[in-house]
């Protein structure tokens, strides 16, 4: 029977420790990857609404989704992780109701009318950071903003996670 000798063990051991702390950097580094994420697309996101940028704006955005939610706000029968609608927002609907009928939501809820609500409480120019009272995950693949004005009730945002990054899923006031 052949001897271990404690050097050998010793050398052993190190590099055991080695690989299991490069496993956990690879780790830390991805969730602080993970976790800084949203922040960077916030970011992008701002820039594009400033600039006005369309081609930004349409990747960042889930219109059908932002359309969907909306459309689970108004149904009763159905649950809805924005709450019921405001006021502001009922006045907005019966106007849109008015000129479209009952392709409000389609016709409406375009990049313009999302880019709108989001710089409403910002003066031009500025972006979201004046009226960004809140941004942080609700979950794993959620992230919320709050967009608050003086004058009126706040404005909310939800970003998803897609398999290609986070997108704006939800917009409601």
């Amino acid at each position: 029977m052949k001897e271990i000798r404690p050097v050998a063990l010793s050398r052993a051991w190190r590099a055991h420790g080695r690989r299991r702390l490069g496993r956990l950097l690879v780790l830390l580094t991805l969730l602080i990857g993970y976790l800084i994420w949203p922040y960077v697309t916030l970011w992008r996101l701002d820039r594009a609404l400033v600039r006005n940028d369309q081609i930004v704006l349409a990747r960042l955005m889930d219109l059908d989704a932002i359309r969907d939610e909306l459309r689970r706000r108004l149904n009763k029968d159905v649950d809805s992780a924005s709450g019921p609608p405001s006021d502001a927002f009922i006045v907005w609907l019966e106007e849109a109701i008015r000129r479209d009928g009952t392709a409000a939501l389609e016709t409406q809820v375009d990049l313009a009318w999302v880019r709108d609500r989001m710089l409403a409480y910002s003066p031009p120019g500025t972006g979201l950071r004046p009226a960004l009272a809140r941004a942080f995950f609700d979950g794993p693949g959620q992230f919320s903003l709050r967009l608050n004005a003086d004058c009126g009730g706040p404005v909310f945002v939800r970003l998803g996670f897609t398999g290609s990054g986070w997108r704006v899923q939800a917009l409601y006031y």
